[in-house]
């Protein structure tokens, strides 16, 4: 049984979203304030915070407000639900589906729809909270209390949020700590003989040391004063001689380069923090059956399960996030965690005029080839282009360094704007406008005015739909790139890299129509292109300390639209 998906209605900043949930692992990625936490708190605040009606484990900040809902009296009502599924080949143990008979729906009998509500109630001037079933068509089920407890059970939640303090973890009163401490299975007689030498270890310790000696005479003194027992009866124990009592004050250490014995908790963040999901892992492996259930499967949400690691340490904590038990939730902001996660898994968050919207990839989406080939070349090492607002999507590595170039020079900043700028040859520009629209990027085509360039433009043309032509596709005026560089006034240095071979092919004369696409044609796989494309910027960047209009009429354009288009 997993939970399949969770819909959310006026919590917080979100006013309505729905999110299907994967099978094993779901990744939540998005700016800030866009509903990541608010899914992760609903869930806490559904299987783990809200057990009666009785209490109220909302804020009046938790409801959604508008311009037209000030006060809380107005807000529309708190509304989680959900919605759990069983899979035809992972039948319910009929213990389960016995003492979950009276909430079992769906098509099969399969399915469980949980919701909690808070409202503020008018009668009684004061918002409250309440918890139910739901059927088929969403009407309420009565439920007993058992009801949800037995939920809870084989579902337990468990919430690890991006501040991971090894101190209060690795800690006796912890939950996951503790319960390795408190494991009671050490032979009696073997605890007999080690609580003997911790009580001749205590004599040894107190008679090497005087003060402790004096203490002892002055305090046997009591026998005169009051009742007590043998005057010879007190004792310092400067370790407890129970072994229970000792493990208690256990540290965990860990060696440093210089080889010296430090407690976890005296590390830095990034290994307090990793060591932290290692216990947590260990706990969920070893103790979480024994504690709870023996069918309980877990629902574990982590957020930032990459902070403070270094990004060589991040990819590995995928590793341990897929080897974890149960069904994860997971929301990060890491580039380095989205090169291991198989893009169906992602879930994307955006804002879009005050809307969270959630997104995702279906696995009907992308062709076997187009997923292969998102695998090698963008996956596996350009992850963050997942986190963009608008993919600017060019033909070749000139481009991509002309477009970067010149919005600096034109003090355009792209990365506040949330542009990535993408080479899509290698790959296949259909490919990014499928995967852009399925995860709601903006996109924006910009191709040669050849031939090729051409066909790319009007490919791109059918994904467009009712959308602005202008807003999205731009064909060049120049042939390609290297032409457009020399007609607006910077060709010196592709004609400097012309050789006298090369030369005695060119059949026509500076300032003659069709010359630069000659010339661009005649170098086209020379080695000093890449150069020259950067001489040609520099010509650029000289040109604009000049106080002198520099960037192409045409390229300020595609950027202007871009860059402020971006929501």
């Amino acid at each position: 049984m997993r939970l399949s998906q969770i819909k959310i209605e006026n919590f917080r900043g979100i006013k309505s979203i729905v999110v299907e949930l994967e099978r094993d692992i779901t990744v939540l990625i998005g700016e800030n304030n866009t509903g990541k936490t608010t899914i992760l708190e609903a869930l806490r605040l559904c299987l783990d915070v809200v057990k009666s009606d009785k209490a109220f484990n909302f804020t009046e900040y938790d409801f959604y407000r508008d311009g037209s809902h000030g006060k809380l009296e107005e807000c529309d009502p708190i509304r989680i639900r959900l919605n759990f599924l069983e899979a035809e080949d992972d039948p319910w143990p009929e213990y389960i589906t016995q003492a979950l008979n009276e909430v079992i729906v769906g098509d099969h009998f399969s399915e469980i729809k949980f919701q909690v509500t808070a409202k503020f109630d008018v009668e009684a001037e004061r918002p409250l909270q309440s918890w139910s079933f739901l059927d088929n068509s969403d009407n309420e089920l009565r439920g007993r209390a058992e009801t949800i407890r037995v939920l809870r059970r084989l579902r337990p939640f468990f919430f690890q949020t991006a501040l991971r303090d090894a101190k209060k973890q690795f800690h006796s009163q912890s939950t996951y700590w503790a319960s390795f401490l408190n494991d009671r299975h050490i032979d009696k007689a073997l605890q007999r003989d080690l609580e003997d030498e911790l009580q001749n270890l205590n004599q040894k310790i107190v008679d090497v040391h005087a003060s402790f000696r004096d203490v002892t005479e002055e305090l046997k003194k009591l026998s005169e004063l009051v009742t007590v027992g043998q005057a010879n009866a007190v004792t310092i124990d400067p370790i407890p001689a129970d072994v229970y009592k000792v493990l208690k004050y256990t540290d965990v250490n860990l060696l440093t380069t210089s080889n010296a014995k430090i407690p976890i908790h005296s590390h830095g963040e990034g290994t307090q923090s990793l060591s932290v999901l290692l216990l947590f892992n260990a706990y969920l492996h070893t103790r979480l059956q024994s504690n709870v259930d023996q069918y309980a499967e877990p629902i574990i949400a982590i957020e930032e399960p990459e902070a403070h690691l270094h990004p060589n340490a991040v990819r590995t904590v995928w590793k341990l996030l897929e080897g974890m038990p149960g069904q994860k939730i997971v929301a990060t902001h890491s580039g380095d965690i989205l090169t291991e996660v198989p893009i169906y898994k992602l879930r994307r968050m955006s804002r879009k005029h005050d809307v969270i919207q959630c997104k995702y990839v279906t696995d009907k989406s992308l062709t076997e080839e187009e997923l292969r080939k998102f695998n090698h070349h963008v996956r596996r090492n350009r992850g963050e282009l997942l986190f963009a607002r608008c993919w600017l999507l060019v033909e070749g590595e000139t481009d991509v360094s002309v477009f970067a170039e010149c919005a600096q020079m034109l003090q355009l900043d792209l990365h506040k704007a949330g542009v990535r700028i993408v080479e899509y040859r290698q790959v296949d520009h259909k490919m990014f406008i499928t995967l852009a629209d399925a995860l709601d990027i903006k996109w924006f085509l910009v191709s040669d005015g050849d031939e090729p360039g051409r066909k790319n433009a009007k490919s791109a043309k059918k994904f467009l739909g009712s959308r602005d032509e202008e807003r999205h596709i731009r064909i060049l005026n120049a042939e390609n790139m290297e032409v457009l560089l020399c007609e607006a006034g910077y060709g010196a240095p592709y004609q400097d890299i012309i050789g006298v071979q090369q030369k005695s092919k060119l059949t026509l004369k500076p300032g003659e129509h069709g010359y630069w696409n000659k010339l661009c044609d005649v170098i086209k796989k020379s080695k000093s292109k890449p150069a020259a494309a950067l001489n040609a910027l520099l010509l650029m960047r000289e040109k604009q300390q000049r106080g002198e209009p520099a960037v192409p009429t045409e390229i300020q354009e595609i950027l202007t639209i871009v860059s402020g288009e971006s929501p």
